[in-house]
């Protein structure tokens, strides 16, 4: 006999039908049966799972286009700041005004405080016009002159000024103590106070005692612009917190 004789023929399908098998081979065939049903399962569940995924896609998707991605920042259409001022017409067109004198500051009415001046009004003059100070003085102020001036003291600026020439008439009947007398200058529509420059070879203020009947006369120099010395007012108190006399 040859090893043919001795091989185990093959089952027939009639062999693996439920009658024909084993215990043993039912019980391999149910668990194969349960294994691919529950593959077919999850299969099926797989499919499904894909059917609604793709459904969301679909209609979370914009029309014309991807979905954004949400950690880059969307492309906006505003205009940037230089195109809008490229594009905004120009509406400034130079002045063809003509520039005149700068206007000098307008006092307060009499009577009435003057806080740029630090102090009531008594009278408000015009220069070289004689006026009755509160203290029965007679004040006028002769020029108002450009000047250049020389510093000598810290603090003091040399350059354009101006130079204040002021006289005072006593008619009170009584001696006059020039030295509280207290001069100071203005400039511009704003009223921006003048810096004196006291050290100056041309100033000679108010000093010790007018007589009844006798008139004296100061110079004061104050920085002022070069552009402004036409445009300056001249305030004087006769006396320490009497109400001021304006020359303008």
């Amino acid at each position: 006999m040859t090893s043919d004789d001795n091989t185990t023929p093959l089952p027939t399908p009639d062999d693996q039908t439920p009658e024909n098998q084993t215990p043993e081979q039912k019980d391999r065939w149910t668990r194969k049966r349960i294994g691919l049903v529950a593959l077919a399962a999850v299969g099926g569940l797989a499919i499904v799972a894909a059917i609604v995924i793709a459904s969301v896609y679909s209609f979370s998707r914009p029309a014309g286009g991807p979905v954004p991605d949400a950690l880059k920042p969307a492309a906006t259409q505003l205009p940037r700041p230089t195109d809008s001022a490229d594009s905004a017409p120009s509406t400034s067109t130079p002045s063809d005004a003509p520039k005149g004198s700068p206007a000098t500051a307008s006092p307060a009415k009499k009577g009435e405080m003057d806080a740029r001046f630090g102090g009531v009004v008594a009278q408000t003059a015009e220069v070289k016009q004689d006026v009755k100070t509160p203290s029965g003085l007679t004040a006028n102020v002769v020029f108002v002159e450009s000047y250049t001036a020389t510093a000598t003291r810290p603090g003091e600026v040399s350059g354009p000024a101006v130079k204040v020439t002021l006289r005072l008439t006593n008619g009170t009947g009584g001696a006059f103590p020039l030295s509280t007398a207290t001069v100071n200058a203005y400039y511009g529509s704003s009223a921006t106070p003048a810096a004196p420059v006291a050290g100056d070879s041309a100033a000679k203020p108010f000093t010790g005692s007018l007589q009844p009947g006798a008139s004296a006369t100061a110079v004061y120099v104050f920085t002022v612009p070069a552009d402004d010395d036409k445009a300056v007012t001249v305030t004087l108190s006769d006396q320490a917190g009497a109400q001021l006399v304006v020359f303008q």
